[in-house]
């Protein structure tokens, strides 16, 4: 078939009756010149010629492909046939649009967090290394450690680490405090990317003296500094060091995204070369070509090995995580709740598809006359099946265009919802060609599926009974059984949601309610980076320091409103700057040097306690009297004493732990800490924290560079930032403020994540119980009106208003109680998805599971009442004169 001629077939037709005609026309004329009459010679001329309108339409014929020019007709007749039914189309493309934008808006990020390629080069072969404990938990990686793995591999081509941090940068105004990354020579060069201006590091930019140059990310060279093209080569302070701008990231890469907004090489000390201290916070490599990632864990675990044979001290029993860079980005929760949302969206639209269903199953009995007709008139059922399901199709395809609309709008919604750093860097969420094919796939496939089983039905029917009863009559067992599938179905699919969201409503505001331990009200928190000693300061010791800590305290306690000051390096609910416990107790049986207590060491000033409201359970707390001067004192909490105590009584008690040495990546010698204090608990990391052990000591007798100022106020907390800020710079002008967040704040951002997920199964679930009591509702309506005349012959023999009810209502709550057992066994799929993102919820919770069933039950129950109402008040004199 040549496509040209069925493309221009229309012209062509035109042309052949303009040439057809010409041909009358002059033969008539011939005829005339023989003595005809016009008249005559006309007819004589066309019964020559023939038939021009079947000579057209064979003509035509043979420069048509039958398919299509079929589809085209049907397509037509079709927009036409829905044109004709506007209240149906508009409700049946409302119904999809819904499924479809809620399946487009979740997919677009399961599509960018789990299923598109990383956007670097060489994506499959990146790797993450990290240390691996006894117990087999990742964690951070020792200098040593690290540069054993280096030199020691044949598998990698390329291998950098990392540490993140903040640095002060100082431009005109007040400083600013940023999100630096400090990484070895090669760590752009594992990611494959390139600077948009200037270059990245060298290969000998990570030595000592020759790291002070500095990669910016696109949005800080366009915030800070005004997209100024001359910048490479400038110098900036940072730290109040100078460092020359060697590059400008790309706005596109993954590298703008990301948490870090500047790069500077890490270039390791003396200090730094010890295998205690794991202070680099991830390790990355490229693997060789050829080399397996399974390879790559085999020479790793060896030399891993190795290395705990040589350290026992410091590395026994400890080894090496490999893993693939796009696994390591996505962690379990986040993994499970994009699945878990998927599948809810996908149970949506199985609901909408039924819905459909039944409606397109209701519509086609009406419909039995007209294809009746049809049918006597020559079309076979196949031909029937195919107009038909075209129809669904493009009632499906209405719906998915009005939906990619909306899932444009839901996926803006979420993304304004979706908590910072809560997605990967690399995750891009969009809506681009792949979640446009994805949204068209689902509609097509859509209107199949819930087509393709009511054209079937619509086509199987009797001529004579169609054409006598008007399609009342006609309906069939099978029908009417599908149609009841079709509710419980989505009766059990609405019931397994209802669940899901049920169990997370549950865990949340489960954890709204669990004891923080403190008390969030009227607290106002800030971060003072203080990368070394404070910027724009004189202060060389840790006891110029401690006095700096001291005056900063006395300037901000002075602040009217103000009721109480403190500082800590890590505040609540947030796993910032928290060093780790490498604890024995004094005159216990010592464990092994590599294995010893884990936990965490937090340094506060002693007023911490009043201001957070945290209880004191036995002994005291830290005072002001204890000083470098006195014997070395902490406060435990209560989890650390049930782990390492017991039923001993702790006060009074030695706790050996290594010296923190401010400043230095390494540790000093064993301090024996005094326990003066039991107190409760404080959720550290997130309101689910319930197992950290913390020991608390003062920043007088254990300084670090680590500062976030806490504040109780009198007030309104928010309203004082500026007179803090103020006093802050009283005592040193060049002292970076940042996160300036009420702790209620902190609090609320804790659960962010598990608000959103809620928040969003809720939704879907909500809207599954509002669809599944519309099929309710339509299906016992359209049963009540197919059996009027039953009804009526009922009510003429006698039949109770009360009998009637009851008839409707059996029906209704027999399909809703199957749907609920269907759904109780597919409960247990979902649960099991959702177990590891509940909080003091058990999967299968029976009162969550309990009331669910109710509430769909009365929902069923409101969905059958008006067409049992209805059923009551049939007149059987019209019900039987209508038959």
């Amino acid at each position: 078939m040549n496509w040209r001629r069925y493309f221009e077939r229309n012209r062509q037709d035109a042309e052949q009756r303009i040439e057809l005609e010409s041909y009358v026309e002059l033969t008539t004329a011939e005829y005339i010149a023989r003595g005809m009459e016009p008249e005559a010679a006309r007819a004589a001329a066309l019964r020559k010629l023939g038939n021009t309108t079947l000579i057209r339409e064979e003509i035509y014929r043979m420069n048509t492909i039958p398919v299509v020019e079929t589809l085209w007709h049907d397509i037509r007749y079709a927009c036409r046939t829905l044109r004709r039914n506007l209240g149906f189309t508009v409700i049946a493309a409302a119904t999809l649009a819904i499924g479809i934008a809620s399946n487009s808006a979740i997919f677009s990020f399961v599509d960018a967090v789990l299923l598109k390629p990383l956007p670097y080069t060489h994506a499959d072969r990146i790797v993450r290394l990290q240390e691996k404990r006894p117990d087999g938990a990742s964690t951070w990686i020792s200098t040593l450690d690290y540069l054993d793995w280096k030199n020691g591999n044949t598998v990698f081509d390329q291998m950098a680490v990392q540490q993140d941090g903040l640095t002060t940068l100082t431009v005109s105004g007040e400083p600013v405090s940023l999100r630096v990354a400090r990484v070895s020579a090669h760590y752009f060069d594992v990611f494959g990317v390139r600077a948009f201006l200037g270059r990245t590091f060298r290969a000998d930019e990570d030595q000592p003296g020759k790291q002070y140059v500095a990669v910016l990310s696109h949005a800080l060279w366009e915030r800070e500094f005004g997209s100024d093209i001359q910048i490479v080569g400038k110098t900036i302070l940072l730290d109040k060091a100078p460092y020359t701008v060697i590059g400008v990231m790309p706005s596109d890469s993954a590298f703008d995204r990301g948490a870090a907004e500047i790069w500077y090489p890490l270039a390791f000390q003396p200090s730094n070369m010890t295998r205690y201290y794991r202070w680099l916070s991830g390790s990355f490599a490229t693997l060789r070509v050829g080399v397996s990632i399974q390879e790559a864990r085999s020479e790793m675990d060896a030399i891993g090995a190795r290395i705990a044979k040589d350290y026992p001290d410091s590395n026994r029993d400890w080894g090496v995580s490999v893993e693939s860079y796009g696994k390591s980005i996505v962690g379990l929760q986040l993994r499970t709740s994009l699945l878990a949302l998927m599948a809810a969206v996908g149970g949506l639209l199985l609901i909408c598809c039924s819905n459909l269903a039944n409606l397109a199953l209701a519509r086609g009995v009406s419909r039995w006359r007209e294809l009746a007709v049809r049918a006597s008139l020559g079309a076979s059922r196949s031909r029937l099946i195919q107009q038909s399901l075209i129809e669904n199709i493009v009632l499906a395809i209405s719906g998915g265009l009005l939906g990619i609309g909306l899932s444009y709008w839901g996926m803006l919604w979420i993304m304004a919802l979706v908590p910072a750093g809560s997605l990967p860097r690399e995750a891009n969420v969009q809506i681009d060609l792949r979640v446009l094919l994805f949204a068209l796939s689902i509609s097509i496939l859509t209107g199949i599926a819930f087509g393709i089983v009511p054209s079937v039905q619509a086509s199987n029917l009797s001529l004579a009974g169609a054409m006598k009863t008007g399609g009342r009559s006609s309906t069939s067992r099978s029908s009417r059984r599908l149609r009841d599938v079709l509710v419980v179905g989505e009766v059990a699919i609405a019931f397994i949601l209802l669940c899901g969201s049920g169990l997370l409503i549950r865990s949340f505001f489960g954890l709204l309610r669990v004891d923080t331990g403190f008390d969030s009200t009227n607290v106002l928190t800030m971060s003072l980076p203080i990368p070394g000693f404070p910027p724009g300061s004189n202060y060389f010791n840790t006891e110029e320091f401690n006095a700096y800590i001291r005056a900063l305290r006395a300037s901000v306690d002075a602040v009217p409103g103000v009721r109480q000051s403190a500082i800590t390096n890590a505040l609540p609910l947030t796993d910032c700057c928290l060093y780790t416990l490498n604890m024995r107790i004094e005159n216990h049986p010592a464990p092994d040097p590599a294995n010893r207590g884990g936990g965490y060491f937090k340094v506060v000033t002693p007023s911490y306690f009043s201001v957070l409201g945290i209880h004191l359970r036995r002994g005291r707390f830290l005072t002001d009297e204890d000083t470098m001067n006195s014997p070395p004192v902490v406060v435990v909490n209560e989890a650390l004493v049930k782990r390492y105590f017991g039923n001993e009584d702790p006060v009074g008690q030695h706790i050996l732990n290594p010296k923190i040495i401010a400043g230095k990546t390494e540790r000093g010698a064993e301090i024996s800490w005094e326990i003066v204090g039991v107190v409760a608990d404080e959720k550290l990391n997130a309101l689910d924290d319930g197992t950290s052990a913390v020991l608390y000591a003062s920043y007088e007798q254990s300084p670090v560079y680590f500062a976030n100022l806490l504040l109780r106020a009198n007030l309104d907390p928010s309203t004082l930032e500026g007179s803090v800020r103020k006093a802050v710079h009283e005592i040193n002008p060049g002292q970076a403020i940042m996160n300036v967040r009420s702790l209620e704040s902190i609090k609320s951002a804790s659960v962010a994540t598990d608000r959103l997920r809620t928040v969003l199964l809720t939704i879907f679930s909500a809207i599954a119980l509002i669809l599944a009591a519309v099929g309710i509702y339509g299906l016992i309506s359209y049963s009540v009106v197919q059996r009027t005349h039953e009804m009526g012959i009922r009510t003429a023999l006698g039949a109770s208003a009360v009998e009637l009810l009851r008839l409707v209502f059996t029906h209704g709550l027999f399909l809703t109680a199957m749907g609920l057992g269907i759904g109780f066994a597919g409960t247990f799929a979902l649960t099991r998805l959702l177990a590891s993102i509940l909080h003091n919820v058990d999967a299968l919770d029976p009162y969550t599971i309990a009331v669910t069933a109710v509430i769909l039950l009365c929902v069923a129950l409101m969905a059958c009442l008006v067409p049992a109402l209805r059923a009551t008040r049939v007149d059987p004199s019209l019900a039987l004169r209508g038959e």
